[in-house]
């Protein structure tokens, strides 16, 4: 009997602990949910958005391959998740104060409840607008977006980036840039799984540089990722403000593409 009472004892240190260990967890807040690459409101089905709060998880790192099981996306990474209008949404990135996600493909429009869990915790549903487009290029730095060459170099004045080549653009040129939230491809993608060939954009899109009309072109290339095709236009040297359009939504305003002839 004896024995039997210190393994009681013991299950019941461990119970107790355990208890303990939940109560004493911080609950994940969620204090804002916006566009992945803009940061601003308006989230998009098939695009990629970030919840900002605290708490949110234990640890910090990006999705690896080893989190894809038979090409499927992972609906959680180290037992964080996310749901949009009750739908799991695909994680990319956790920290205790951002989650990166996918938002799962719902065609409701409008009001949207997002909430956050971990550690058996679940966070306050947070209320935002999910719209149809919300186009925003992805930023290298605060003033020029992703952008690169053909030849693979990344787009921007000499010097940009510590250790890292930067040229300007030319006018003719034809560069590449990286964005979110330009709406459905076609034909169209599930976002639940990862991909191989990409697909145009089902919508229209025009694109101005320094207040230019530009030839450009759009395709997913990969979860949540569209690549632009855009060609420069004749333009003088210097910072030119680039602005891409798609279903009647313009990217936001403060991106700069740097020419030199």
């Amino acid at each position: 009997m004896v024995g039997k009472s210190r393994k009681n004892l013991a299950r019941l240190s461990v119970l107790i602990a355990g208890l303990y260990s939940l109560h004493a967890a911080t609950i994940p807040s969620i204090v804002a949910v916006v566009n992945g690459a803009s940061f601003q409101p308006g989230i998009v089905s098939g695009s990629w958005a970030t919840v900002l709060g605290t708490g949110l998880s234990n640890t910090t790192r990006s999705w690896t391959a080893a989190d894809f099981v038979n090409g499927a996306l992972p609906p959680e990474l180290d037992y964080v998740s996310v749901t949009v209008n009750g739908r799991p949404a695909f994680v990319g990135y956790v920290s205790p104060t951002q989650i990166n996600f996918l938002v799962p493909d719902d065609p409701t429009i409008g009001t949207t409840t997002v909430q956050a869990a971990g550690q058996l915790l679940q966070s306050n549903i947070f209320i935002t607008n999910k719209v149809a487009y919300a186009p925003a290029l992805f930023p290298l730095t605060a003033r020029y977006p992703a952008a690169a060459h053909l030849d693979g170099t990344l787009a921007g004045p000499p010097g940009l980036l510590p250790a890292t080549t930067t040229l300007p653009v030319r006018p003719n040129e034809t560069i590449e840039l990286f964005g979110t939230g330009f709406g459905l491809s076609n034909p169209r993608i599930p976002t639940a799984m990862l991909f191989t060939a990409a697909a145009p954009l089902a919508a229209t899109i025009t694109a101005t540089v320094g207040g230019v009309s530009a030839s450009v072109t759009g395709y997913l290339i990969m979860p949540g990722v569209y690549q632009l095709n855009l060609t420069v236009p004749a333009l003088a040297d210097g910072d030119a403000p680039i602005l891409i359009t798609v279903g009647g939504v313009t990217t936001p305003a403060g991106l700069y593409l740097n020419i030199a002839n």
